[in-house]
């Protein structure tokens, strides 16, 4: 009778796997599990935006870069032709047909393109604007046809 005894107090024991203990287990590996797959969904989610900012800076970064050499060019070209026509009529000792030739030369190059980081003009980009790659095309425009009009005078002067 002895020998029953400590089979019943086995039974007792506390770290006995019961039937109450194996759906806690369950319940504890179910938590673990769920939370293993936000953390790999939130790694996911942080490397897909890491990624895609990576692609849409690059991409964006050569848009500006094409579009800032195309008006520097444009800009530099009429800035010299109108220099060149500013100096040799100094050297000539000459009145310049264009009467507004210094104030225009220091427009040429007084221009930025700051307004190209201007959110209103970012709009333009997400609503597919024609002039949406070209954030300053009122401003640059209306420089550039102020310059060729100068040097259209001088063509026909």
């Amino acid at each position: 009778m002895d020998q029953a005894r400590p089979t019943k107090e086995i039974d007792d024991d506390v770290w006995d796997l019961a039937q109450d203990d194996l759906s806690n287990e369950r319940a504890v590996a179910s938590q673990s599990l769920a939370k293993l797959e936000r953390a790999f969904a939130n790694a996911g989610y942080k490397e897909g935006i890491d990624a895609s900012k990576a692609e849409v800076m690059q991409e964006g970064f050569d848009q500006g870069l094409t579009l800032a050499i195309g008006h520097g060019q444009t800009l530099g070209s009429l800035l010299g032709a109108l220099v060149a026509h500013r100096t040799i009529c100094r050297k000539l000792d000459k009145t310049s047909p264009i009467s507004n030739i210094d104030a225009l030369i220091m427009k040429l190059r007084a221009f930025k393109h700051s307004s190209a980081f201007d959110l209103t003009k970012a709009s333009l980009l997400q609503e597919g604007s024609a002039d949406a790659l070209d954030p300053t095309a009122d401003a640059f425009k209306k420089l550039v046809a102020e310059a060729l009009d100068a040097l259209h005078m001088l063509a026909y002067h």
